[in-house]
């Protein structure tokens, strides 16, 4: 009926119109309210368009409840999302693989296990559509399990670069650091200190490989830092040294002026950062413990 009227409205004058938008403007504001929810919004966009197009605008509306999901998935490492998968029936990959972007939907299917992996290849082929309500299930349980499992991780990642960024400052602005977290997060500052690796931790490089470090360190730098370190460690450098090279570090450490607290913090973290290079690169080894390399002494 109203598009019949519509259609035989014909050309209505200016003054008319306004009159019209008054008489509605007054209407709805005494004996109206405007109503507007998600379920509404869904309804109207049903009545004009296709439910993959509806699916995709309530997912944009939902934000963290939806879209968001999967733009988390998106960015993640393939050999996290894929470790997770592993355990998933195959239909559940294949819907997920299914609304990530190809490309890195790809490099996590290269790394489930052969036979999962062509299971879920034949049902991606079979999928035409994805129920709204099968959908949601998969996004309550990623979110439930997955993304909360990761925030874990994301958390235990924090602190390691809280220690990696602790371990390249000054000591006074470690100590402050520290003093501040143990009282504000004492659980935090604990896993930060087993953790870091300090000037200090280099009694546990290995003693068969403590050589190879000597003999990487800048000439320039070891007095610096040998004279904020303790006697066991000093003597660690000492006794790795030919006799010459030690007496003539010992002999640089006692005439040199004292060093800056600044300078032996610079030399200290340089030689750490050293350390913890070649012991990446596999030529020296640090034991877990202290008491590991106790007994090479």
């Amino acid at each position: 009926l109203e598009h019949r009227i519509a259609a035989t409205l014909g050309r209505a004058g200016l003054d008319q119109v306004e009159k019209t938008v008054a008489e509605f403007e007054a209407e709805v504001g005494r004996t109206c309210n405007v109503v507007g929810t998600l379920e509404t919004t869904e309804k109207l966009l049903r009545l004009a368009l296709p439910p993959d197009k509806v699916a995709e605008i309530i997912d944009e509306i939902k934000g963290p409840n939806g879209r968001n999901i999967w733009e988390k998935l998106a960015h993640l490492q393939p050999q996290l999302l894929a470790g997770y998968l592993r355990n998933e029936y195959p239909q559940t990959v294949a819907v997920i693989l299914a609304k990530l972007p190809a490309a890195h939907a790809a490099r996590i299917l290269r790394l489930l296990p052969e036979r999962l992996a062509a299971d879920v290849s034949i049902r991606l082929v079979r999928i035409n559509s994805i129920q709204r309500s099968v959908l949601n299930d998969i996004e309550d349980t990623l979110k439930r399990e997955f993304v909360t499992e990761l925030s874990r991780s994301y958390e235990r990642d924090s602190t390691s670069i809280m220690a990696e960024m602790l371990n390249r400052s000054e000591k006074d602005v470690l100590d402050r650091i520290m003093a501040s977290l143990e009282e504000a997060e004492p659980q935090a500052a604990a896993r930060i200190r087993r953790i870091m690796f300090t000037f200090e931790d280099l009694r546990r490089v290995d003693r068969a490989t403590f050589g190879i470090l000597i003999g990487e360190c800048a000439v320039e730098k070891l007095p610096v830092a040998l004279s904020g370190a303790s006697p066991e460690l000093s003597e660690m450098f000492l006794s790795g040294m030919s006799e010459r090279a030690a007496n003539m570090l010992r002999e640089e450490m006692e005439t040199m002026m004292a060093p800056r607290r600044k300078a032996v913090d610079e030399a200290q973290a340089e030689i750490v950062a050293l350390a913890r290079r070649l012991n990446d690169e596999g030529r020296i080894l640090i034991n877990d413990e202290e008491e590991d390399n106790e007994a090479l002494y």
